[in-house]
């Protein structure tokens, strides 16, 4: 039962109500309008040594065009000069003049890919003639040998029936994807990738490229990186074909058929090599690739200075350098802790902690929920044991903890160590389950064992966990998640909800299941 309603409750629900149908219906945004966009922030990071002589680096940049936004750009030119120029491509070139020892430079940006498939009609059929600007696309070169027998004779092999665009790209993808995949040990050119039976990503594209160009289709190598976090020293090729007025891509080594992935940075066309500089000079460079969660583009300039622009508050992140995921997780624990309260107050479930259930679930969204609660079970486990063993010593309440503390902190670590050795990269991640709230449940963990028994403590403990997966479920909501970022004055409903759950005075459901044979024996008498 709950007593007459909270006037103060209507009240917010009513503010929330009404700031989000102004927003809707005023403003004109949709919760699909706040969906943050995964961005990828690039380093490129070259050094070399010089020794009093002229030196020149030149590598590609890319460019905004119909699938990724470049933005943030910003560089350390360490030094030496740096000019970019556009055609096709963007070139950077950095030079310096009797350069001696070492010298290091940095090109950083940011940005958003977008998934992109074609539809092919497959009715088309290869054109007798092409524009001229084609004409290098078709043309045979040192190793893209589309005038070569073997080649002539590969695709003969697999030439189709259908002689339709589509059939013929089909059947050219399918043998380029065939080969056999090897690490990349320098250019392979068509025909050895052909001969060999094998090949990298750029000796796959460039047998796509004669075998397409041999077939009469207008075909280019582009090159780039695919974006992953972490640090890597190797980029990617793939292909483009010409059909029906535009360049359409494929990837023959990871199965991409007139598509490409978001996460595919295109930076030039063409058989070209990522980077040259001058000889005779130690070069070295790396790309380093973070991802992170980004207002969608546009959002900021739509609504411009609008003091209920929930931009205001996401720029305010990015401006202190602080992740939009954590911003998701700030604005998803109230609805962590509104489910503890219905567990605790409604359902009637005992756990450990007030809001502990909706910590941990936070905790485990880099985790996951199998991995969080292996991992939460395991430090629980070995700071109760540490725990068990210092009672002997008769320790103040302080110090105690404070050991416990050290403990907790070791387990977590551990288990960070272990999850990265034995490739668990989700169990590593139990670092971000909060220390200090680990170190008291596990000491109120072993003062309920001793005074009520494992029995006790154990099904206390079954109980925190059923609410860490309820908490983990409706924080993880995709669909919550991207609610309350765009609409974040519906937390005033989460209030408004805690105020009348505060003043439930009606038996908990737990207790009707308990009770429920003495309540039909009432039933029956009556």
């Amino acid at each position: 039962m709950l007593d007459r309603p909270v006037p103060l409750g209507i009240l917010l629900t009513a503010a929330a109500l009404s700031l989000a149908a102004y927003k809707t219906f005023a403003l004109g945004l949709s919760p699909a309008d706040a969906v943050p966009v995964r961005s990828w922030r690039v380093t490129v990071s070259m050094s070399l040594s010089g020794s009093d002589s002229d030196v020149s680096v030149r590598t590609y940049l890319p460019v905004n065009d119909d699938r990724q936004r470049v933005f943030d750009e910003v560089g350390d030119t360490g030094g030496m000069n740096f000019e970019s120029t556009v055609d096709l491509d963007r070139v950077g070139r950095w030079t310096g003049a009797s350069v001696r020892g070492e010298r290091s430079f940095t090109h950083m940006f940011s940005v958003i890919g977008e998934h992109v498939r074609y539809e092919i009609d497959p009715t088309l059929a290869v054109p007798d003639a092409h524009p001229s600007e084609l004409t290098e696309h078709l043309e045979a070169t040192p190793e893209i040998q589309s005038d070569s027998a073997e080649i002539a004779a590969a695709l003969e092999e697999i030439r189709p029936a259908d002689a339709s665009v589509l059939a013929l790209l089909t059947a050219i993808h399918q043998r380029a994807s065939a080969l056999e995949s090897r690490p990349f040990k320098g250019t392979t050119d068509a025909l050895t990738a052909l001969r060999l039976g094998e090949a990298s990503c750029n000796g796959r594209s460039r047998l796509f490229v004669a075998l397409a160009r041999r077939a009469h289709v207008p075909a280019r190598l582009v090159g780039g990186i695919i974006l992953e976090n972490g640090t890597k020293r190797v980029g990617h090729q793939w292909v483009e074909a010409w059909v029906a007025g535009r360049w359409v891509p494929f990837c023959p080594t990871n199965g991409w058929f007139a598509e490409i992935p978001a996460h595919y940075l295109t930076l030039y066309h063409g058989d070209r090599a990522a980077f040259s500089r001058t000889a005779d000079v130690r070069f070295d460079y790396a790309y380093k690739v973070r991802s992170r969660l980004v207002p969608p583009p546009g959002l900021l300039d739509a609504w411009g200075g609008h003091p209920l622009n929930v931009m205001n508050v996401w720029d305010a992140f990015q401006r202190v350098g602080i992740p939009l995921n954590l911003l998701k997780i700030i604005v998803m624990i109230p609805l962590g802790a509104l489910v503890t309260v219905v567990l605790r107050n409604v359902i009637g479930l005992e756990m450990f902690g007030t809001f502990l259930p909706a910590l941990i679930a936070a905790a485990a969204r880099e985790t996951g929920l199998l991995w969080g609660l292996i991992g939460f079970l395991i430090v629980l486990s070995v700071t109760a044991l540490a725990r068990t063993a210092l009672t002997r010593y008769s320790l103040l309440h302080a110090p105690k903890m404070a050991i416990l503390l050290v403990v907790v902190v070791t387990t977590i670590l551990g288990l960070t160590v272990a999850g990265v050795r034995l490739g668990l990269f989700e169990l590593a991640h139990v670092s971000l389950f909060p220390i200090a709230i680990l170190a008291i449940t596990s000491e109120r963990f072993c003062i309920l064992w001793e005074e009520n028994g494992f029995g006790r403590a154990g099904s206390m403990l079954a109980q925190t966990l059923l609410a860490v997966s309820a908490c983990y479920a409706v924080m993880a909501s995709l669909a919550l998640q991207v609610l309350f970022l765009g609409f974040p004055e519906l937390l005033l409903i989460v209030i408004a909800l805690s105020l009348w759950l505060g003043r439930w005075t009606g038996i908990r459901l737990r207790e009707l299941w308990r009770f429920r044979l003495l309540l039909d024996a009432r039933k029956g008498a009556s």
